[in-house]
């Protein structure tokens, strides 16, 4: 009897434990910003049951204690690569608002390198590609479920490669495309300085990111899965070469990449042009007014905001927070994660939007 019992809780334990058969990535900022604009210059994966993407996030939104739940999305769904999901996702965590919408995209999203942008401000947010505007949701213009107003507190910037369970949101899954790869060439944040950046604009360059190098202080690899995800994320899909950050979608014990890293002349010298450009823009307005974004909003019921966190001393930066380390924050993903099945009652998302 004895024997029984002890091999029925090994077997639950297994279960539990248990690892799926494939593997995805996840890339994302330790910091979390509050406005401004976001750049990547990328070639993305695309086969059908697949999701690659790139996305504002507030860490925790996932979680049932949570108080919002923060989110602009850019999503390649692997069923239509001639097209993007531009979204918004409010709410709270199981009774999520959100406002997809579809873009389409020439050459396709996985047969050519374009820049996807994401501006968020007090007022709007905004979708770009190529630096064509493709939607734009403005505070009293269109946003008839309030959602700009309702995107309250700071988000960090992620990648992601997936596979979704959903088969009316991507499509059947088809294996046999597999490996899988997104190409990000470069990447670059500009701080929220309405009316002070280049020429008047409303943006100042802040970071930029070619990948020459992987830099892990700025960086970090995600290690988990979530609810509704056929993969398993980890770091080991993610791999820096020749000046290209590569996510990679792989079957479990494959991950790898010994493909040849595609070019990327034209963004190769939009990333050299413009960031020059901003820099020696940057330098010339630094002693006009700044904006400091409202402290409150930034930490206003966010456990995952430093109460040391602060605006730059400069006054130039938004407000910008470290997350905490993974054992403080949680291990959680960014679309629902949980890992700890003993907490699966605070993960009660919804991924059926």
């Amino acid at each position: 009897m004895h024997l029984k019992s002890t091999l029925s809780v090994l077997a639950i334990a297994a279960v539990a434990t248990m690892a799926k058969d494939f593997s995805g990535a996840e890339l994302y900022t330790f910091d979390e910003y509050t406005y401004g604009k976001y750049e990547a210059r990328m070639k993305m994966a695309a086969a059908s049951g697949t999701v690659s993407s790139m996305f504002l996030y507030q860490n925790g939104s996932e979680q049932a204690s949570a108080t919002r739940w923060v989110e602009v999305d850019i999503e390649v769904l692997g069923q239509k690569p001639n097209s993007f999901q531009s979204n918004i996702i409010t709410g709270k965590a199981g009774n999520q608002v959100t406002s997809e919408k579809h873009h389409t995209v020439s050459p396709a999203a996985d047969q050519g390198f374009h820049t996807y942008g994401i501006e968020w401000t007090p007022n709007y947010v905004r979708w770009t590609v190529d630096g064509v505007e493709v939607r734009k949701t403005e505070k009293g213009v269109n946003d008839e479920k309030n959602q700009v107003a309702n995107l309250i507190g700071t988000q960090g910037l992620r990648f992601n490669l997936w596979s979704s369970e959903s088969q009316a949101w991507v499509g059947a899954f088809d294996e046999s495309k597999l490996p899988l790869f997104q190409f990000i060439n470069w990447v670059k944040a500009y701080k929220y300085t309405p009316g002070q950046g280049p020429n008047g604009s409303d943006f100042t360059l802040d970071w930029a990111d070619n990948f020459d190098n992987f830099n892990g202080s700025r960086w970090g690899k995600g290690d988990w899965t979530f609810d509704g995800n056929r993969v398993d994320l980890t770091d080991k899909n993610i791999y820096s070469r020749d000046g290209m950050l590569i996510l990679a979608l792989t079957r479990k014990g494959q991950e790898n990449f010994n493909g040849q890293v595609p070019q990327d002349a034209e963004g190769d010298a939009e990333f050299n042009g413009s960031t020059q450009q901003q820099s020696s823009s940057s330098v010339a307005s630094s002693s006009s007014e700044q904006y400091n974004p409202p402290s409150s909003s930034s930490q206003e019921n966010n456990p995952f905001v430093s109460s040391s966190s602060s605006a730059d001393p400069t006054g130039i930066l938004p407000t910008r927070v470290k997350l905490q380390n993974k054992d403080i924050r949680g291990t959680v993903n960014a679309k629902g994660a949980r890992v700890n099945p003993n907490n699966k009652a605070n993960y009660q998302v919804d991924f059926n939007f």
